[in-house]
């Protein structure tokens, strides 16, 4: 493993688009290098030299080695010596790329979602765990003040029990390119941007969801008010239970034209903790005031901090663990489905989800239990 003074050998896979930032998140670190790329497109790898070449004080050009074809990142894996290896690649080859990094020895971190299915997150997660390797997923908000805020607040009773929820989540999102795709995205923008709220809801209060009962469209209409056809899911609505009994909406909405919105409501028998434009808490019988508590002394900065000093042994807390991956999927899972049933709105049962996958929930508490005795939150 790297000491804290060495500089950490990274590849990616996919890096166009969103996983272009995180590799350039990397690459402006002094205690990193970019070893390698691979992609199935040579001009994703072209843009991704000139980001480089942009944004990287002192960069050589042309320093990492390319790897292009649907299957050349296994001989990057196979040739390259990497400690860390980047996936930020189409939803759809998540858990492959994954498993293929964790069995070449390297920590990974992994877009949103971290799978697709539940059971293949719960997979990946117990092979980093049995391999002491790090896996990290790409939920940038566990290192926002706001979300630390409301993670604290809830742990610490501030709202007494979770009874009630609304978590709502609207953009402009029609599906473009391979997020389009049924094949490649996995359940449009409730598995796309919709993943990030989904996960940190849960992770606030670190509950499970038990049962979903709603509906989904593939509607979005273009600026001239024409409905275009999808072949995703562009809006869901649903009510969801959770593992502690309470309930609440998730709506996550891709035909808008309000821009991006996005807030959590969180309230208990004690209070309400309001996450919008801000985090305040509502006492019961009381007026809103802002909460804030200090960031905690120690808190990586950011998700790509957080793996580069988890291998380097500057943290020993994984923030965004596998955990994560595996209660967001089993809810995005649950949201799906309920979509795809035969009557309008359909409810569906989590634990089913699970039991097809060959666990359970009670075995995915346990997990999280093993997880929080070596710092995997």
């Amino acid at each position: 493993m790297p000491d804290k003074n060495s500089v950490v050998r990274v590849g990616v896979i996919g890096p166009g688009g969103a996983g272009r930032g995180n590799t350039l998140a990397f690459a402006t670190r002094d205690d990193v290098e970019i070893v390698a790329a691979a992609d199935n497109s040579e001009r994703s790898l072209d843009a991704l030299e000139n980001a480089l070449q942009e944004r990287v004080e002192d960069y050589k050009d042309d320093s990492f080695t390319r790897y292009v074809g649907d299957y050349e990142y296994i001989e990057m894996l196979n040739k390259e010596d990497l400690d860390i290896v980047g996936v930020f690649s189409p939803h759809s080859l998540h858990d492959i790329h994954v498993k293929y990094a964790l069995r070449a020895g390297c920590h990974v971190i992994v877009e949103k979602p971290m799978a697709n299915v539940v059971g293949d997150a719960i997979a990946i997660t117990k092979l980093a765990m049995g391999s002491n390797l790090h896996l990290v997923g790409g939920y940038q908000r566990h290192y926002e003040n706001t979300y630390i805020t409301g993670k604290k607040a809830i742990a610490d009773g501030l709202i007494g029990n979770l009874q009630k929820f609304e978590v709502h989540l609207a953009q402009r999102w029609g599906g473009g390119g391979w997020r389009g795709d049924p094949r490649f995205s996995g359940g449009g923008q409730p598995n796309d941007s919709g993943s990030h709220l989904q996960d940190i809801f849960l992770w606030m209060t670190g509950l499970l969801p038990a049962q979903v009962y709603g509906t989904t469209d593939t509607k979005f209409e273009d600026e001239g008010g024409n409905l275009v056809p999808k072949f995703v899911e562009i809006n869901s609505d649903s009510d969801v239970t959770l593992s502690n009994g309470a309930q609440g909406t998730i709506t996550i909405l891709g035909n808008t034209r309000v821009g991006f919105e996005e807030w959590v409501i969180l309230e208990g028998d004690e209070g309400t903790i309001e996450i919008k434009g801000g985090i305040r808490f509502i006492p019961n019988g009381g007026e809103p005031e802002p909460l804030e508590y200090e960031r905690p002394e120690g808190y990586p900065h950011s998700k790509i901090d957080q793996l580069v000093g988890l291998v380097k042994g500057e943290y020993d807390t994984n923030y965004t663990s596998g955990i994560n991956g595996i209660r967001t999927s089993l809810l995005t899972n649950g949201i799906l489905e309920a979509g795809k049933g035969p009557d309008e709105r359909n409810l569906v049962d989590c634990g089913n989800i699970l039991e097809r996958e060959g666990y359970s929930q009670q075995f995915v508490l346990d997990l999280i239990d093993e997880c929080a005795s070596r710092k995997m939150y």
